[in-house]
């Protein structure tokens, strides 16, 4: 647990260099998934087979109707969610200022991967699919994870855990469901949460800096929501399924099943295993980096 720091509300991160050294790498880790996973030939093949897995795979309607269903209804479930959360949070705090930010770092999260998608961004055709449009990265994923990150941003200190976990939770379906549909590959969806943490690393330094109020801790030290378990139960998934696409999708390279398609099954468990991880992952880092600028607060 982070000790406390004497009462009064102050700004998080006086010097936010740190802030923007994280915007930068996120900006850096989308550029090297976008050169990684499209621009080349070896990245091409991978995403491409995840994707073959996926259709080849989950084409029954037995399969498909749950991550149907579920993609339905997300859109009006992630913004209702959001909504309520930043109407709750300008009503509880008294303020519009940070609900405002949070709803304007949602929208341009979801504006940018369209801009990026459609205007900027280019699939060369590298003769490894017949799907030469660029998708990258996914507008259903980036919708449903920036709308967990602007439920994040007006959340106090001591719930922010417990939100970045369940907000991993739902990017993640979100993303896995684009995937076994065959709408998008792990690489789109990757990308898709790191637009979403870049734009709320944005919001959050904006927030914090400009009304240090949003940084106060209120209450018990030991909230059950800023237990680390939380942060553990993001890390846990975050970690394990990094690994365990890399060492999966390895196996398949080592045998040659990645030149030939061979092994569709392996490798949808592979882009699986990379969806559930990056969102862990992303989602813990996230969350940690802002429990790291949380000072609390004695005050009542």
């Amino acid at each position: 647990m982070i000790p406390v720091v004497g009462g009064g509300s102050h700004r998080a991160a006086p010097n936010p260099a740190l802030w923007i050294f994280g915007m930068l790498s996120v900006a850096g880790a989308f550029a090297a998934a976008y050169w990684g996973f499209v621009l080349t030939a070896t990245g091409q093949l991978a995403d491409d087979n995840a994707l073959r897995g996926a259709v080849d795979y989950l084409a029954a309607d037995s399969a498909r109707r749950p991550a149907l269903a579920f993609l339905g209804e997300m859109p009006a479930v992630s913004a209702g969610i959001g909504a309520l959360a930043l109407l709750a949070a300008a009503i509880a705090r008294r303020g519009v200022f940070a609900p405002a930010v949070a709803g304007l770092a949602f929208a341009a999260a979801v504006a940018s991967t369209q801009v990026l998608k459609h205007f900027i961004l280019d699939r060369p055709d590298k003769n490894i699919s017949e799907a030469s449009v660029n998708s990258f990265p996914s507008g259903h994923t980036t919708f449903a994870a920036a709308s967990m990150v602007a439920v994040f941003l007006v959340t106090s200190p001591r719930w922010r855990p417990l939100v970045a976990a369940l907000g991993g939770l739902y990017a993640a379906l979100a993303g896995v469901a684009t995937f076994v549909l065959g709408w998008h590959r792990p690489a789109d969806i990757l990308a898709a949460f790191l637009v979403a943490v870049f734009w709320g690393l944005l919001g959050g330094l904006v927030i914090l800096r400009r009304e240090p109020g949003w940084n106060v801790w209120f209450g018990p030290e030991g909230h059950w929501a800023s237990a680390r378990l939380w942060q553990t139960l993001s890390w846990i998934p975050g970690v394990v399924g990094l690994l365990g696409s890399v060492a999966v999708y390895w196996f398949l390279a080592e045998g040659g099943a990645a030149k030939d398609g061979e092994g569709l099954g392996w490798y949808l468990i592979s882009g699986v295993l990379f969806i559930i991880g990056s969102a862990g992952f992303l989602f813990a880092l996230g969350g940690a980096f802002f429990s790291q600028q949380t000072r609390h607060s004695s005050l009542r």
